[in-house]
């Protein structure tokens, strides 16, 4: 997943000297990465906004390729690693995990973190001695035994599969309402600049 600007400045090339015209990719370089750096920034602002408590890795998740004078196109990527999650979120679509199934806690049962995700899960779902996993009835997951007099509480099921019926990170929608409001300022005042130093 990854949104590209693309410059073609033939246009404005036409009304410049031949000194000027030597500025055009590197101003328009300079407003590129500009404009996606920006880009980078507000989507973290907008995974806070639109998602359920991020992690700090998840508001971070996204790189820019800088665009160069020689090639005038800049790209912002997610990183691959928040990419494997963050897509169901942008695209939707049925999550299958590539070995384990998918633990999805219960949320009336089991404490989550201040993100929403099961604390301490890198060091194994069982917590304590009154926890463990097991199948009882037709649901796997873990379970905690339960007080005198009551069975045991379901903490965590396990699931083959996840599907994500809401697309709830515009991702692409974004990128293109800031590339829409900021790429233009960007190019004039790259452009002054880069004209007004031209020699």
């Amino acid at each position: 997943m990854k949104i590209n600007i693309k410059e073609n400045s033939k246009q404005i090339a036409k009304k410049l000297t031949a000194i000027q015209k030597k500025q055009i990719p590197f101003a328009t370089a300079n407003a590129i990465n500009t404009t996606l750096f920006g880009l980078r920034k507000e989507m973290g602002k907008q995974t806070v906004k639109k998602l359920d408590r991020p992690t700090p890795f998840t508001q971070k998740g996204f790189l820019v390729e800088k665009a160069k004078k020689s090639n005038l196109i800049g790209i912002l990527n997610i990183k691959p690693q928040v990419a494997s999650y963050l897509h169901y979120q942008i695209e939707g679509g049925i999550r299958k995990p590539s070995s384990k199934k998918i633990a999805v806690p219960i949320t009336r049962n089991k404490a989550l973190n201040k993100f929403g995700n099961i604390p301490g899960k890198k060091s194994g779902l069982v917590k304590g001695a009154k926890e463990f996993i097991a199948t009882i009835g037709n649901t796997t997951g873990v379970w905690k035994k339960g007080p005198k007099g009551r069975g045991p509480i379901l903490l965590i099921k396990f699931h083959n599969s996840v599907t994500y019926n809401k697309k709830l990170f515009p991702f692409y929608k974004i990128g293109r309402g800031y590339i829409k409001s900021t790429y233009d300022k960007h190019l004039n005042k790259a452009l002054f600049k880069a004209l007004r130093t031209a020699r």
